[in-house]
């Protein structure tokens, strides 16, 4: 029995033998086996992408392989090997010893003939080879790389439209003043709910997410610098532009400045454009031209004075390669520190300015300098709160309303029971809303104030009556006392005449393409108006208010008993003298000094019509030595246009506007700018001049929008690129999201690049 088991075993392994003598093994693979291998199987790739040889062999029998490749074969061995190739049916090669010819062993197996025994152990060996060493080696020297891996698995390109998508929804929380380094994860698997399934499209490899705070912040950063790039771009093709700067204190109590531009574009138009915003007191070194000890340097960057915005300011315009001379104003908030006459911030800028541009190889060179200018909307606040300052009564009324407005705003219970004597007798008195804060930092709430006051004036009587009876309140009797008198009546009647006057006025003055020619129009015309609310008679509208108030039984305190004389006696010892007051501060802070008094006169119509050209000749080279203007050439030009002007005829211009409209448009829709370019450029100059600083203004509104409580550690870059995007970015749709990505894409070295189109 034994036998015949012995024997049988035997004979099995005699057959496996017999076959095994015809396979092709890796060890001594049979060159005249008659094995038929597949030539239509897809072309391999090697690790560099060039095409590989066939991967069969001619001694490859398919049915020989079925017993001696092991269906284990993992790909997870392909993860560290990136020269591993496995061929279904065949059996495993090495792109390195294809590529370079090695044979290991002397053998054919992994080079030309497929290595046919699937194990782990199998590729470990044929890796600790010599002749794989040398391989690898090769390669190595050929790219100059440690990383084979890098070499051989070719990382996969990002599609530029899936990055622009990414950009797009970063863009647009940063347009919409959203949290963006919490929120872009989010809004990306937002999309991907809703079927766009971006993150997966830009996501590369395990740690190519781009979506960490670094990544964030660089895709905004290259959003911000392809709207800057286009604006400095602007800028320095124009051969005029201004600069406007104020500051003011964030949530983090950090001093900020804000810098505008204003310039003249290609075609002829104005415009003002964000540039900058910059921590005041950040160190930047000694201002120009000082020279100080450690301990003088830590009093400049402490200091908000006129060295560290003049040093600021001059870092900003070298380093955004701007010209000195095309600077030709700087518009400020008026304050002693920006436009002292000795040492104030304009006047430093604007020897930097004179500095930078003299030569002293040639001592006869033009030089141009920028006009310093005081924001006319601060000015005109200053006008009406300096006049009102010198009237007790005035004072008095002011007081009441702040202080009306602290006693509602203060309390809750206060404001509630305002807005139930409003809702009780709202058929009769039809007044509704609160009480505004008459805040004197604030341009136009005064006025807004008083307007508001009176038209809810009864129902506030009446709450602060029910105040003083059911609690006993003595501030609301005191203000029942006041508001009922006669005096305050007519101060109410007469601010609400006047300062919705001045208000128009200081709205107009902070329109962004305002300029001086619109500022001095609507000066004259505020004039005007206000000469008419000094002759006014107030009696009828004081005596509705008054009949108001009694129809709902609150009595009226006159002065003298009667209202004519009470009317006639404020109107002589208020209303008169208080408006008159008002025009001489406007004419007093307004003055035209003698650059501003040239531009008037060479840009007005009636000059060229009825006035004198030696006069206007004079105002021409006054302005040709302050902004580097041949004057010979200059002053010709004015007496040619005086008299193109002269038989152009009466409708050539209507208005002094239509003079620099038409100077200043581009040569190819007006031929002005051709025939008299110095001219024009004079008109430019004007133009860009900043009568305000509003728009910086508006900036500090957005800020704390940007910047809030939550968060305030934001850093001066983030702000800057936030700012801008939320102010000069152009609507989504807009938007070049194409110019971003590419500029992210050269911005470094990346592994993964940009399919750019």
């Amino acid at each position: 029995m034994a036998q015949s088991r012995i024997t049988r075993f035997f004979g099995k392994r005699s057959a496996n033998d017999d076959i095994s003598n015809s396979d092709c093994s890796e060890d001594d693979p049979s060159e005249n086996a008659s094995c038929s291998h597949d030539r239509n199987r897809p072309t391999e790739l090697d690790g560099s992408g060039d095409q590989l040889p066939s991967l069969t062999h001619p001694g490859a029998s398919s049915s020989s392989k079925k017993l001696k490749i092991a269906q284990g074969f993992s790909h997870t061995w392909k993860e560290s090997r990136p020269w591993l190739i496995y061929v279904e049916k065949e059996g495993m090669y090495c792109t390195l010893c294809r590529k370079y010819n090695k044979k290991p062993f002397g053998r054919t197996s992994w080079n030309t003939t497929p290595s046919v025994r699937i194990r782990l152990q199998t590729v470990k060996n044929h890796e600790e080879t010599a002749e794989h060493k040398d391989s690898v080696k090769l390669e190595l020297e050929l790219v100059h790389t440690k990383n084979v891996s890098e070499v051989l698995t070719a990382p996969q390109d990002i599609s530029t439209d899936a990055m622009v998508e990414a950009f797009r929804c970063l863009y647009f929380l940063c347009k919409n003043d959203i949290a963006h380094t919490t929120n872009f994860p989010k809004l990306l698997e937002l999309e991907k709910v809703l079927g766009n399934d971006i993150l997966s499209r830009i996501k590369k490899g395990n740690n190519a997410k781009y979506t960490s705070e670094t990544a964030i912040q660089e895709f905004l950063q290259c959003l911000s610098e392809v709207i800057e790039t286009d604006i400095l771009t602007e800028i320095r093709k124009s051969d005029s532009y201004a600069l406007m700067f104020d500051e003011t204190t964030d949530v983090s109590v950090i001093e900020q400045m804000v810098i505008h531009c204003r310039f003249i574009d290609p075609s002829g138009n104005l415009c003002v454009r964000y540039l900058k915003i910059l921590d005041a007191l950040a160190k930047t070194g000694l201002p120009h031209g000082h020279e100080a000890d450690m301990n003088e340097l830590d009093d400049t960057v402490i200091t908000l004075n006129a060295d560290t915005i003049c040093t600021k300011v001059v870092n900003f315009i070298e380093s955004s390669n701007l010209s000195y001379e095309t600077l030709r104003g700087v518009g400020t908030d008026g304050a002693a520190v920006m436009t002292g006459k000795k040492n104030g911030a304009v006047k430093k800028i604007v020897e930097r300015q004179q500095e930078k541009q003299t030569d002293d190889h040639n001592p006869n060179k033009l030089i141009n300098k920028a006009l310093g200018q005081h924001c006319a909307a601060h000015k005109l606040n200053l006008a009406a709160k300096q006049a009102g300052s010198e009237f007790s009564v005035i004072q008095r009324f002011k007081r009441v309303l702040a202080q009306l407005h602290n006693f509602y705003s203060r309390s809750a219970v206060r404001s509630s029971g305002l807005k139930s004597v409003q809702e009780i007798l709202k058929r009769t008195l039809q007044e509704t809303g609160k009480v505004n804060n008459p805040s004197e930092t604030r341009w136009l709430a005064l006025g807004e104030c008083t307007l508001k006051l009176r038209d809810i004036l009864t129902s506030v009587v009446i709450s602060l009556e029910r105040e003083t009876v059911e609690r006993a309140d003595p501030t609301a009797a005191g203000l029942v006392n006041l508001m009922t008198r006669f005096e305050f009546i007519a101060t109410l009647e007469l601010l609400c005449q006047v300062l919705p006057t001045v208000n128009r006025l200081s709205a107009q003055f902070q329109k962004s393409q305002i300029d001086f020619c619109a500022v001095k129009i609507a000066l004259t015309a505020t004039t005007a108006i206000l000469n008419q609310k000094a002759a006014m008679d107030l009696t009828q509208d004081i005596s509705v208010i008054g009949q108001k108030m009694e129809s709902n039984g609150i009595k009226l305190k006159y002065n003298s008993g009667n209202l004519i004389d009470d009317v006639n006696h404020f109107k002589e010892k208020t209303q008169v003298p208080f408006i008159e007051k008002v025009i001489e501060n406007l004419h007093v802070r307004f003055q035209d000094t003698d650059i501003m008094t040239a531009f008037s006169a060479i840009f007005s119509r009636e000059n060229y019509r009825n006035g004198e050209p030696e006069q206007l000749c004079q105002h021409v080279e006054t302005l040709c030595e302050h902004f580097a203007i041949p004057k010979a050439k200059a002053t010709n030009e004015v007496k040619d246009f005086m008299f193109y002007v002269t038989a152009a005829g009466e409708d050539q211009f209507v208005t002094q506007d239509d003079f620099l409209q038409n100077l200043t448009m581009s040569p190819d829709t007006s031929i002005y700018s051709t025939s008299f370019p110095l001219l024009a450029k004079l008109a430019r100059i004007y133009r860009v001049l900043p009568p305000h600083t509003a728009d910086c203004e508006r900036d500090f509104s957005k800020l704390k929008l940007i910047k809030t409580d939550i968060r305030n550690r934001m850093g001066e870059s983030t702000l800057d690129h936030l700012l801008r995007i939320r102010t000069e970015g152009p609507p989504i749709g807009e938007y070049p999201f194409e110019n971003a990505v590419k500029l992210w894409s050269q911005k470094k070295v990346r592994r993964y690049k940009i399919r750019l189109k």
